[in-house]
């Protein structure tokens, strides 16, 4: 019978990742901000997000902000378009423990430089 694993403590480094990760600025106001630097349709702010198309176009042409997890929305949307900005930062074998890259896309996001 094998045991559980203790869980690791929640140390000073642990709590500084913890409060500047609930503390940073990635958020966005509004989904527009996303959509209006590129080209994104409806459903995939909504994939982005986790919610329905529904949600987003209330949101986007009624200004019906959700009622309910909006700033989980937010969050995401903020996480996808620091992505979009910034990815080239992150090193390529950095990928293998985010989001393993397959070499076609690592070819696409890091082309050999010539």
């Amino acid at each position: 019978m094998s045991r559980t694993p203790r869980p690791r403590p929640f140390g000073p480094q642990e709590r500084t990742l913890f409060r500047l990760y609930v503390n940073c600025g990635l958020a966005l106001e509004h989904p527009r901000q996303l959509q209006s630097e590129y080209d994104l349709s409806y459903e995939e702010l909504a994939f982005i997000a986790g919610c329905t198309t529904r949600t987003i176009e209330r949101w986007m042409s009624q200004g019906q902000e959700p009622k309910m997890v909006k700033e989980v929305y937010l969050r995401r949307l903020s996480e996808f378009y620091f992505l979009l900005r910034c990815y080239h930062h992150i090193p390529p074998d950095l990928w293998s423990i985010i989001c393993p890259l397959s070499e076609a896309d690592r070819a696409i996001l890091y082309p050999p430089s010539e």
